[in-house]
């Protein structure tokens, strides 16, 4: 493959080319030769570029623990990487990121698999398409602000309404995605609200409902220039994937390694309830609920992020781990 330096240590190690004809760019951080690849999973409408305050602190020697190598990937769709021809849901994604841990990590490397939102949930399906990985090359998982299922409720029902408030709500969101897939203008039109100026006033109430309460001022103007690099189409499309995503009862493979589950308390978009639910359906799973924080965590609390992955090399330390990894461990303690 062939490597463009971007930034020092940052490269273009790609593209990881899928059975679809998509071409997933991955990029590769630090050492090559570190016994543990953390390997990092963006949400929708971000990109890989959205992890690079967490890939400078995890590819930064830390006294205690093994050298790291970071690799982060656009998923399909965003950022470098292309659509691919598959009809789009999220076991595809997943699928996805199963090939670029076999193509793009070494064998003999532990694996830490990250995902926030959209990217928590490709690693559950990945999980549950493919559990003999997870206790073999994946040797921890970090779930951030992700949902185990029912995303359109989480996108629209507060935390405290009643059962049937919810059931409504969800149908609601439900028809809205697919009006938003058979209208190109209704994409559009909500396209050009989340990118024009946050002091619009049909921009905030939208803002608010993607990303929640909390001190989100600056990454909310990340997003909103985020968005404008996706078309409005494909922002619905993977609206409408999402809301089909479903992996309770299946994540039995990650009972097999360490699990940190982290989620903001004001998060209105995968809310501390489905985080509760998500760490119900993963035996040994630790949940941490963050005060003042929505949907935007690993970007408002990136050191937060940083120490949670550390805490699972330091659970992985102490489990039977792959050879290299297991002496790297021992001896750098």
């Amino acid at each position: 493959m062939t490597a463009l330096a971007l930034d020092g240590p940052r490269h273009l190690a790609g593209p990881v080319t899928t059975d679809d004809g998509a071409e997933i760019a991955v990029y590769a951080h630090g050492d090559p030769h570190a016994p543990v690849t953390v390997l990092l999973c963006h949400g929708w409408t971000t990109s890989a570029r959205d992890w690079r305050p967490h890939i400078d602190a995890l590819t930064r020697p830390r006294q205690g623990f093994p050298a790291v190598r970071a690799i982060s990937y656009d998923q399909r769709g965003h950022g470098r990487s292309t659509r691919g021809g598959a009809a789009l849901d999220m076991a595809l994604l997943g699928g996805d990121l199963g090939q670029v841990i076999e193509q793009a990590v070494r064998d003999d490397s532990g694996v830490v698999v990250l995902g926030h939102s959209m990217g928590g949930m490709a690693i559950q399906q990945l999980a549950a398409r493919q559990p003999t990985l997870f206790g073999a090359r994946v040797t921890a998982v970090g779930l951030v602000s992700t949902c185990l299922n029912e995303v359109a409720e989480g996108l629209t029902v507060p935390a405290d309404r009643p059962g049937a408030a919810v059931r409504r709500l969800t149908r609601a969101r439900q028809r809205l995605a697919d009006g938003l897939m058979r209208s190109p203008r209704s994409a559009r039109t909500v396209h050009r609200l989340l990118t024009g100026p946050l002091s619009h006033p049909s921009s905030a109430p939208l803002w608010r409902a993607v990303l929640g309460a909390g001190p989100h001022t600056e990454t909310v103007r990340e997003g909103a220039r985020a968005f404008r690099d996706i078309p409005a189409m494909a922002i619905a499309e993977f609206y409408a994937a999402l809301t089909t995503h479903d992996c309770a009862g299946r994540l039995g493979a990650l009972a097999r390694v360490p699990v940190r589950i982290l989620v903001g308390a004001l998060d209105c978009v995968t809310p501390p309830a489905q985080a509760r639910r998500l760490a119900a359906d993963i035996p040994g799973a630790v949940l941490q609920t963050v005060p003042g924080q929505g949907h935007d965590l690993p970007y408002e609390r990136p050191v937060l992020v940083v120490e949670t992955v550390h805490a699972l090399l330091r659970e992985m330390s102490s489990r039977s781990l792959p050879g290299d990894l297991a002496l790297s461990a021992a001896g750098a303690r």
